[in-house]
């Protein structure tokens, strides 16, 4: 008779290592959801295993406390945002680095509205609790200082009108991000072509 007990002792241990990444995941993708829908405050780790199909517990194994679960799911989001930083810095101009960011970190996901409803909160949780994120995987930093940095860049490549002021210009165009980012989470789909049209406002020079 063949011996099976390891088989039951393995079904009552942990799962898997392919099943415990897929749960992970789960958790994480929910409690984005959540974030976006609620914020930090209003999140609880029960909605998001209800969400998961889970239970507390389980998701406490994965994650001990909610700003941890923040953090992992912050340092995913970041991961897109930095693609789009990455392609966007190959453009060659500010109109068209602004844009290609706008459609590639957050445009092209618009079929996860919670991507941008998670950095829509995120950003108005950082004048809250400005250590909650912190660190270099900080979405909402990493979106305004490349903002800052592309202006910077404009302006010292003569892109810039005369009199215009380059941290107010930075400014209007970080507005002008989490403007888009608030469509998109919102079920609504921007035109990036607004960009080029803001800039063309006298604020760049005429080429």
């Amino acid at each position: 008779m063949t011996d099976t007990s390891w088989v039951v002792a393995r079904r009552r241990g942990r799962p898997p290592a392919s099943d415990a990444a897929a749960t992970r995941e789960r958790i994480l993708v929910s409690a984005r959801e959540i974030f976006a829908e609620v914020g930090f405050e209003a999140a609880t780790f029960h909605a998001v295993a209800t969400r998961a199909g889970l239970t507390r517990p389980a998701v406490n194994n994965y994650f001990a406390s909610k700003s941890l679960l923040y953090g992992e799911v912050m340092c995913q989001v970041s991961n897109g945002v930095l693609e789009g930083i990455h392609l966007a810095a190959a453009a060659p101009t500010l109109r068209e680095q602004v844009a290609r960011f706008v459609e590639v970190a957050l445009v092209s996901r618009g079929d996860d509205p919670s991507v941008a409803g998670f950095l829509v909160q995120a950003a108005l949780e950082a004048r809250r609790r400005p250590g909650l994120a912190g660190g270099e995987s900080d979405a909402v930093a990493l979106i305004e200082q490349f903002v800052r940095n592309a202006v910077s860049a404009a302006d010292r490549r003569g892109e810039l009108a005369p009199g215009v002021d380059p941290e107010v210009l930075a400014d209007t165009l970080v507005g002008v991000v989490w403007g888009m980012a608030f469509q998109i989470s919102s079920n609504a789909r921007p035109v990036v072509a607004e960009v080029g049209l803001l800039l063309s406002r006298g604020w760049l020079r005429d080429r």
